[in-house]
């Protein structure tokens, strides 16, 4: 008997976060960053920035930016011509990151000049999308065995997508790392936060999901794929598994971050809806006992 198949019969519909669940960095953010800004500033301005410096800097940076204009400034007005706002969101997230860090790790304050700034930034954004040196994205443990288990041919009817809060770049991202997005790709399609101009956990990226497995089915009226027939896969508690809840979905998550906020989150989710990763869910889903959902 097939259980992994019988614990997922009900699903139609079957998507995924992407960072920390089904990639995640290849190096810590920060130890890349110095390597970049290191290269620009150390043999023009005799200025070195060290990962304990980048990695704070970063953090305040990122909620600053995040606050100020939401969604990888999906939403700012931007002049006729001028760049995408998601590429301005994250050259002005590098260069502040950049100042901030220069700025509480010297005791002398070396201004950084703009050109310089704009190269470090744009060589990042580059680094992050393409990563030819795979330096930056890896696939976490089990991704392939389990989107393969996912597209058996016993389950042709199922769809399989993509829900992340991200620019328009993750696309790319995912090709270049192994999941190629698109029929008849490894999943049938990605929707980010950016294109539909809502973040995780509104129920409306889900929603919107929805709405996009139904247009690549071509369902008939009355056929469509149900919120209670959505299963939805991420490592956050507040954004994947409220926000999957919220929409009607079921939901479950992996490899959670062990903060204090997801903690106490933890406590008001069924404990056997959480995992370690992928392999562990999916050794859950290989078993006899039905999963309680």
């Amino acid at each position: 008997m097939n259980h992994f198949r019988n614990n997922l019969a009900r699903f139609r519909l079957i998507t995924f976060d992407v960072t920390d669940t089904l990639l995640e960095y290849a190096v810590r953010p920060e130890r890349h960053y110095a390597h970049v800004i290191n290269a620009v500033l150390e043999p023009r301005l005799g200025l070195t920035l060290r990962e304990d410096q980048i990695g704070p800097a970063f953090g305040r940076c990122f909620r600053a930016m995040k606050q100020q204009y939401p969604n990888f400034g999906a939403e700012r007005r931007r002049p006729t011509g001028s760049e995408e706002g998601w590429r301005w969101w994250w050259r002005t997230l590098v260069e502040r990151v950049v100042v901030d860090a220069a700025a509480t790790g010297t005791d002398r304050h070396q201004a950084i000049p703009a050109p310089l700034l704009r190269a470090i930034a744009e060589q990042l954004i580059d680094d992050y999308t393409y990563d030819g040196r795979r330096v930056c994205w890896r696939q976490r443990p089990g991704v392939d065995e389990l989107l393969a288990k996912l597209r058996q041919p016993a389950a042709p009817t199922r769809t399989l997508g993509i829900v992340s809060n991200f620019d328009p770049r993750l696309e790319i991202i995912l090709r270049n790392n192994g999941i190629t997005p698109g029929p008849p790709g490894v999943v049938d399609f990605v929707v980010t936060s950016y294109e539909a101009r809502v973040e995780k956990p509104s129920a409306a990226i889900f929603e919107a999901a929805l709405r996009r497995a139904n247009q690549l089915r071509r369902a008939p009226a009355g056929q469509e794929i149900r919120p209670d027939e959505a299963l939805h896969i991420g490592n956050l508690c507040r954004e994947d598994y409220g926000g999957a809840r919220s929409a009607g979905w079921c939901a479950l998550l992996v490899n959670v971050p062990p903060n204090a906020k997801n903690r106490q989150l933890l406590a008001t989710i069924p404990s056997g809806h959480v995992f370690t990763g992928l392999p562990e869910l999916q050794r859950r889903l290989e078993q006899a006992e039905p999963l309680e959902w």
